[in-house]
């Protein structure tokens, strides 16, 4: 999985939330997916309460899943990486290119 994502379909699932979406307390949702975006809009996240990504300038991103210890980070630098997060992420960017091909 490192460096296979696709920071294209991370910014298309985060444009469809933001365009099409309802809004929320910090952001807009679209299905179980929420986004929200840095005050300078130089970095947007996308959440399902259990994985989130924030997609940074320069096309980098960060994964973060839930109870994370900071060695399980998984990032565009990262070498090793751990099954139990693999398994959330996979989904969680599953959810992200359904979402895409929906809408």
């Amino acid at each position: 999985m490192k460096n296979s994502v696709d920071v294209r379909a991370l910014l298309t699932a985060y444009e469809k939330i933001k365009t099409l979406g309802t809004p929320v307390e910090n952001g807009k949702q679209l299905d179980d997916i929420t986004c929200t975006e840095s005050y300078d809009g130089y970095s947007v996240s996308l959440s399902d309460g259990n994985v989130s990504v924030d997609v940074n300038f320069h096309n980098t991103y960060h994964f973060h899943t839930l109870n994370e210890d900071p060695d399980t980070v998984i990032n565009q630098t990262t070498t090793d990486f751990h099954h139990n997060n693999e398994t959330q992420i996979q989904a969680f960017l599953n959810k992200l290119n359904d979402l895409n091909t929906r809408y």
